[in-house]
């Protein structure tokens, strides 16, 4: 009854003499942010909670039942709530506990939001916690796919990230993300870039930097490609990258059981 909010429920309950009740109660209402439930049970019942009640409440965003648990309860801690909201990106959370209870975030907590594509977090955390920047988070950024914070981040941070950007791109299939770079650092590619986007199936990708750069690739993309079962890939680099091609390939394809690619290769 706790867990759904429903509070008439859990009245009728205390009414009723129905006394199956623990601190689980008010941790699991405060994790689904019912607050009314929350103070309920603070006042009608003596259980009290844990400290997963602030813990939940911060991680789930529920800002308003971490204000009232942190002037109303003494279990759990600041600092425990501050970690949970800053591993999921609730921002709210994190800017009031930190302006109300001096907590700060740890040195991961500029990655994770720009791995998550938060980009509000990611400015205010570079605004306000300067000090946990790193130039990881460019990279993060890049394997979540998140082209609007890569860009905030290029145009607003002194520090650069990995030189393989390009690649690390092509291996997530990435395209879009992929041409911005190609424009804006266009020294942060390998031959790996084929090799991982090949080794992945991104065919689109393979075309598009056999196009546009000059890299090129190395017989780990006809392997790897082979291996992986992408056939349709392993058939243009046959035709368009003829010194890709290498009979491994087929051993590979064979010992992979892939064998419509072992079969095409032979």
């Amino acid at each position: 009854a706790a867990e759904g909010g429903h509070l008439e429920v859990l009245r009728w309950f205390q009414a009723n003499r129905i006394q199956k009740c623990g601190p689980s109660a008010m941790d699991v209402a405060a994790a689904e942010g019912h607050l009314d439930v929350v103070k309920w049970l603070h006042q009608n019942r003596s259980e009290g909670c844990t400290g997963d009640a602030i813990r939940e409440a911060a991680a789930n965003g529920h800002l308003e039942v971490v204000k009232w648990l942190h002037q109303n309860r003494s279990e759990g801690s600041t600092k425990d709530a501050m970690k949970n909201a800053e591993l999921r990106c609730r921002l709210e959370v994190v800017k009031w506990l930190y302006a109300n209870c001096s907590e700060r975030c740890s040195e991961d907590a500029m990655c994770l939001a720009a791995e998550e594509g938060q980009l509000r977090m990611v400015q205010w955390l570079y605004v306000n916690m300067l000090e946990i920047w790193t130039s990881d988070a460019i990279d993060r950024a890049l394997r979540g796919g998140h082209l609007n914070v890569l860009k905030w981040l290029q145009e607003n941070c002194r520090q650069e990230g990995n030189a393989r950007t390009i690649d690390t791109a092509a291996s997530g299939g990435r395209l879009d993300v992929m041409k911005w770079l190609h424009h804006n650092r266009p020294n942060d590619c390998t031959k790996d870039a084929i090799d991982k986007a090949a080794a992945s199936g991104h065919l689109a990708v393979v075309k598009w930097l056999h196009s546009n750069r000059s890299e090129g690739c190395s017989d780990q993309a006809m392997i790897l490609a082979a291996e992986n079962g992408h056939l349709e890939t392993v058939k243009w680099l046959y035709k368009n990258i003829p010194e890709s091609c290498t009979v491994v390939a087929i051993d590979r394809a064979v010992e992979c059981e892939q064998f419509h690619v072992a079969c095409w290769l032979q």
